[in-house]
C-alpha cells in the first residue's frame, strides 16, 4: 500500500467514467485524472500531502500532464511531486508563493523543489490522444480560474468557481468589491450556461459531486443577480457546509465582515467591507 497515514489512505480513487477517475485526499479536495490514448491529464493536485505522483501510477503508466484550475495551495501542492504544471498565467504567483511559509520541510519531502509553470489560455484544447479537453477562463473566485470540458465524457470540471457548498468571492490575490465579484461570477455562469449542450455533469473541486448543471447554474445566476441588486438574504454566520467556510476562525478570521448569501442550491461567501 502507498500513501498511508495513521488515519488510513491519504488518497482514495474511483472511476466516474471510462478512463476517468476522481481522486480524493481525505475528502478535502477532488482531483480528476483523464486518460487518453497517448497521455493523461490530472486536473488539480491537492495540498501536497503524501506523494500524488506515486498514487497516480496505481491508475495509469502513461505520461501525466498536471493542469490546475487555479493557483490556491489546495489545488497546486502536488505539483511538486511532478515538477511541471500547466495553469492560467494569473495563477502562477499564487501557486509559486503559496508554500513559502511552510519552510524547507515541505520542499524537502518532495521530488522537485521547484515547478516549471506552463500557461493555458482561454480556448486552448488539450489533446490526450483520442480525447480532447477544452480550456475556459472563468475568473471570479480566483483571477486565474479555468474550467475544462472533456468532449469524450461530456463533463465540465469547474474547480472552485461552482460547487455544492459555496463559492468564496474574497480569496483572490487582489479582491474585487463584492458586487463586482458577483457580476464577474454571473458573467462566467452565463457563459457556462451558453455551453450547456457540451456537457451533462459538473465535477467541482470540493464537497458533493456530481452536480446537475441546470439547477446549479440557474440558481447561481439568480443569486449573483440578487447580490448585485442588494436583495440577497445574507447571514453573518458564514459557517456551513464545506471546507474552510467558517470565517470566525482560521485563516479568514481577519478578512473582514464576511456574510453568506444563499438561493436554492447556490451559496456565496463574500466580504462586505
Amino acid at each position: 500500500m502507498v500513501n498511508q497515514d495513521q488515519g488510513g489512505n491519504l488518497f482514495g480513487k474511483w472511476e466516474i467514467h471510462k478512463d476517468t477517475w476522481c481522486i480524493s485526499n481525505r475528502w478535502s479536495n477532488f482531483m480528476y485524472l483523464l486518460i487518453g490514448e497517448e497521455k493523461a491529464l490530472l486536473i488539480d493536485s491537492g495540498t501536497g500531502t503524501g506523494n500524488l505522483k506515486e498514487f497516480v501510477k496505481t491508475i495509469t503508466d502513461k505520461p501525466v500532464m498536471v493542469a490546475c484550475t487555479h493557483g490556491h495551495y489546495d489545488h497546486t501542492g502536488g505539483n511538486y511531486d511532478f515538477g511541471e504544471a500547466w495553469m492560467h498565467r494569473e495563477s502562477e504567483y499564487t501557486a509559486v508563493n503559496a508554500f513559502k511559509n511552510q519552510g524547507d520541510s515541505f520542499y524537502n519531502s518532495k521530488e522537485f523543489p521547484e515547478v516549471k509553470i506552463n500557461y493555458l489560455e482561454d480556448g486552448d484544447v488539450i489533446d490526450l490522444g483520442g480525447r480532447r479537453v477544452k480550456v475556459l477562463h472563468i475568473p471570479a473566485h480566483h483571477e486565474g480560474s479555468i474550467a475544462f470540458i472533456d468532449e469524450n465524457t461530456r463533463s465540465l470540471f469547474t474547480g472552485d468557481e461552482l460547487e455544492s457548498g459555496q463559492v468564496l468571492l474574497f480569496v483572490r490575490r487582489e479582491n474585487l468589491p463584492y458586487k463586482e465579484a458577483a457580476a464577474v461570477h454571473k458573467k462566467n455562469m452565463e457563459r457556462l450556461k451558453s455551453l450547456r449542450s457540451e456537457y451533462d455533469y459538473i465535477w467541482p473541486g470540493h464537497n458533493g459531486l456530481p452536480l446537475l448543471p441546470d439547477r446549479y447554474l440557474d440558481d447561481f445566476i439568480k443569486l449573483d443577480e440578487m447580490v448585485i441588486n442588494g436583495t440577497a438574504e445574507e447571514s453573518d454566520n458564514t459557517g456551513g457546509y464545506g471546507w474552510m467556510c467558517d470565517m470566525s476562525v482560521g485563516p479568514f478570521a481577519k478578512a473582514g465582515h464576511g456574510v453568506r448569501a444563499s438561493y436554492g442550491v447556490a451559496s456565496l461567501v463574500y466580504v462586505k467591507d
